[in-house]
């Protein structure tokens, strides 16, 4: 509780003079704080903290999912959660969660939501790259993003041809270009699959893009190379037949491209110069024999994988339509000498699930394998034989596009955040510092004496000494050196 509120028991400070006292009194030594003082602390005292989320009293203004970790065992790999939960409780936005699936940073998108969060590499520095934008029928209309390892924008790029930038892809590549999909709305003659002869429909379309400038360096539409009748998507008249969905784009080895489409079943590979379809995989015009198990449908992320062996992840969803009768990631071994598929593993969760869209699968460099289940709430990393190694589940309501466990070393630009409430005759004092990954310790430092305290979480609650009228704490990396210069409180 907080002097001056009722239910204090007569603590001595009036509430107006408290907020007089830490206002004048909180500074940085090196640089300002605009501090978070009894206003917000009220805030966080009266408003109910609902069980699915996560609030800080540091930053009122991050509210995340809560992710349950269910299993968690020796062997898995390391690296953080790059997550995107794009529905349930909590804001939208790029969410960073480390290995108990606590905060490490939040960037809120709202209005609009965040997907396809991932690390990669800008000009030779590391970057974290994502969409924002609106959805309608799983097509996203919005921008993609990138930040330094300081978490600042430093470009905003949209599809080129005045198309829509689409939520599924972008990846910036070795030769500094980026891939990004992207859909257009035609006609065409929708009779092959119950349709009109001059109906509306919508392309996939997949773009290279030279950045910074996004000029268009290379175009692909799928109603160049990709018939109607391909497609398993059921025909409705309500609104524009979106036939083929792209939903992935991979380079592979020899320069190519690699397109998954949801909606044909189908992986193609692609000419990157001349846009030719080299084959085809899954769907109804194979190149390839699919041996027992390989079939899969409304598939997402399709990825390559090993050396002189081609192998070739994504996930299957199976629905919807439902057609299969739980998901599951796949890896094939595609045989491009004899044109034939096997499985080479196949990963599925207990309790089963049927995700009707969206979903990744990672393979480590451990042999491990990071499955996101999509629009079924889990996370899930399994060893190469099918253990589990570690396992989440999202709240009632969640789900998110793609999961990633990556390294990723953020130093902030801004500065830490803290509140001192006052409460039973002691101040605390609440801390956070979004992003910062190498931030172990926070060292507190009053006239009375010189501590230190573990960061616990994206938010550390630290009680200064009783009878101290000034504390300075200091943020301290693993070998215990300063990574911001001392916050300053009066108390």
């Amino acid at each position: 509780m907080l002097p001056g509120v009722a239910g204090t028991n007569g603590a001595s400070s009036t509430r107006a003079a408290f907020l007089r006292r830490t206002a004048a009194g909180a500074l940085a030594l090196g640089g300002a704080v605009t501090p978070r003082f009894v206003d917000d602390a009220l805030a966080w005292s009266t408003a109910a903290v609902p069980p699915e989320v996560h609030r800080f009293r540091s930053r009122l203004d991050i509210v995340t999912p809560r992710l349950t970790v269910l299993q968690k065992h020796e062997g898995r790999s390391t690296g953080y959660l790059f997550t995107a939960p794009n529905s349930g409780p909590g804001n939208r936005g790029a969410l960073l969660l480390d290995d108990d699936a606590q905060p490490v940073w939040f960037r809120n998108s709202r209005p609009v939501v965040a997907l396809n969060f991932r690390p990669a590499f800008y000009r030779g520095k590391p970057v974290l790259t994502w969409w924002e934008g609106k959805t309608t029928r799983g097509l996203g209309d919005g921008t993609h993003i990138v930040v330094d390892d300081a978490y600042r924008e430093v470009l905003r790029l949209s599809a080129g041809n005045s198309r829509p930038s689409d939520l599924h892809e972008f990846i910036v590549t070795e030769r500094g270009t980026a891939l990004v999909t992207a859909w257009e709305k035609s006609t065409a003659d929708l009779t092959a699959v119950g349709g009109p002869a001059n109906g509306p429909v919508i392309g996939g379309v997949v773009q290279e893009l030279e950045l910074p400038s996004g000029r268009v360096l290379f175009e692909w539409r799928s109603l160049d190379h990709v018939t109607i009748d391909e497609s398993h998507q059921p025909w409705t008249p309500q609104g524009a037949y979106d036939y083929f969905h792209v939903n992935s784009i991979e380079l592979d080895r020899d320069g190519n491209l690699l397109v998954s489409a949801r909606n044909t079943w189908t992986v193609y590979k692609l000419d990157r110069g001349s846009g030719d379809v080299i084959w085809r995989l899954g769907g109804k015009k194979s190149d390839f024999q699919m041996g027992p198990g390989t079939g899969f449908a409304w598939q997402h992320d399709a990825r390559r994988h090993g050396g002189s062996e081609y192998l070739l992840s994504l996930f299957d969803d199976g629905a919807a339509p439902q057609v299969q009768p739980q998901s599951k990631a796949l890896i094939l071994k595609v045989d491009q000498t004899h044109m034939r598929a096997t499985v080479h593993r196949r990963y599925t969760h207990y309790p089963n699930v049927l995700a009707h869209a969206l979903g990744s699968v990672q393979m480590m460099p451990n042999s491990n394998v990071l499955v996101g289940w999509g629009t079924a709430p889990y996370i899930t990393e399994f060893a190469s034989d099918g253990k589990v190694l570690w396992d989440a589940r999202l709240p009632t309501g969640g789900e998110n596009y793609r999961a990633l466990r990556l390294p990723w070393t953020g130093r902030p630009a801004r500065r830490p955040d803290a509140i001192v409430e006052y409460a039973k005759g002691r101040h605390t004092i609440y801390v956070s510092w979004n992003g910062a990954t190498e931030l172990t310790h926070w060292r507190l430092v009053s006239t009375k004496e010189t501590t230190t305290h573990p960061r616990t979480g994206f938010e550390t609650a630290i009680v200064a000494p009783v009878g101290v009228k000034t504390v300075a704490l200091t943020p301290l990396d693993a070998k215990g050196a300063p990574l911001h210069p001392a916050l300053e409180f009066k108390v």
